[in-house]
C-alpha cells in the first residue's frame, strides 16, 4: 500500500474524526446506561461501525429485546451501503476482490461523502480511501470508548452532543455542492425525504430518497453531457 496516498487519505479523514469524536462518545454513554461494558461498547463500535444501527441497537438492548429484531433492524438500517459501495467499485476496477472487501467493510456515509467529494483521488488509489476510512473508524472506537469509560460525568443530551452528527452530514453535503443542479438535487432529497419519512414506517426513507436523488442526477448528468458541443473525430488538426 502506497504510503503517500495513506497519509493523504488520513488527512483528508479530519473533518469527519471531529464529528465522530463527540458522536462517538454520545454512543458510549447510551451504550453503558443500556448495561453494556466498556469493552462490549468498544468492540461494537469495531466490529459493527455503523454510527445509527448502533444508536439503534443499545436502545433495543435497554428496552430487553433479543437478538434477532436487532440483527434484522441493523440489516434493514445498512441497505444503503448497498449503493455506496457499488458506486465506489467502479472507481477500483484494476483491483482484486480482497481489495474491495476490505474497503467495503470499513465505509460509512461520512468517508463515501468525502471521498465521492473529489473521485480523483481515490480513482484506483485504494490506499487514500483505506488511509480516510481507517483514521475514522479509529477516532469512533475512541469516542466510544471515551463516552463509555466517563459514563454517567457526561449528559448526552447537553453541549449540542445529539446535534454533533446532522452538523457533520449537513458539512459533508455542502462541499459537494459545485454546481447550480447539485444544488436542487438538495432540496429535492430533502423534500422527499421528509415526506417518505412521514408517509413509510421505519428506515425505508433513507433508501428510497437516496434512489429517487440518484436518478434525478443521473438524469440531469446525461442531459449536461448530451448538450455539450461534441468535436467530430476526423476534424484536422490547426497545425
Amino acid at each position: 500500500m502506497d504510503n503517500h496516498q495513506f497519509k493523504a487519505g488520513a488527512k483528508a479523514a479530519l473533518p469527519i474524526v471531529l464529528g465522530y469524536l463527540p458522536v462517538g462518545m454520545a454512543f458510549g454513554v447510551l451504550a453503558r446506561n443500556a448495561g453494556l461494558t466498556t469493552w462490549e461498547a468498544g468492540s461494537m463500535s469495531l466490529l459493527v461501525y455503523a454510527g445509527a444501527s448502533q444508536f439503534i441497537a443499545v436502545e433495543m438492548i435497554s428496552k430487553g429485546m433479543i437478538w434477532f429484531p436487532i440483527v434484522l433492524a441493523t440489516f434493514f438500517i445498512n441497505l444503503r451501503h448497498l449503493l455506496m459501495s457499488s458506486t465506489l467499485s467502479l472507481y477500483f476496477s484494476r483491483h482484486s476482490l480482497r481489495t474491495l472487501g476490505l474497503l467495503s467493510a470499513q465505509l460509512t456515509d461520512e468517508s463515501f461523502a468525502v471521498a465521492m467529494s473529489n473521485t480523483s483521488k481515490i480513482e484506483n488509489r485504494p490506499g487514500y480511501l483505506f488511509g480516510l476510512q481507517i483514521i475514522s473508524h479509529f477516532a469512533w472506537i475512541t469516542g466510544s470508548v471515551g463516552g463509555a469509560l466517563l459514563g454517567g460525568l457526561i449528559n448526552h443530551k447537553s453541549y449540542g452532543i445529539p446535534f454533533a452528527l446532522p452538523a457533520l452530514f449537513i458539512c459533508l453535503l455542502l462541499i459537494q455542492i459545485r454546481k447550480v443542479h447539485h444544488f436542487y438535487i438538495m432540496v429535492v432529497a430533502g423534500i422527499f425525504s421528509l415526506f417518505f419519512k412521514w408517509a413509510l414506517p421505519g428506515n425505508w426513507y433513507i433508501i428510497l430518497t437516496a434512489l429517487l436523488a440518484s436518478g434525478i442526477g443521473i438524469l440531469i448528468n446525461s442531459k449536461v453531457q448530451s448538450s455539450k458541443p461534441k468535436i467530430p473525430l476526423n476534424t484536422p488538426s490547426p497545425l
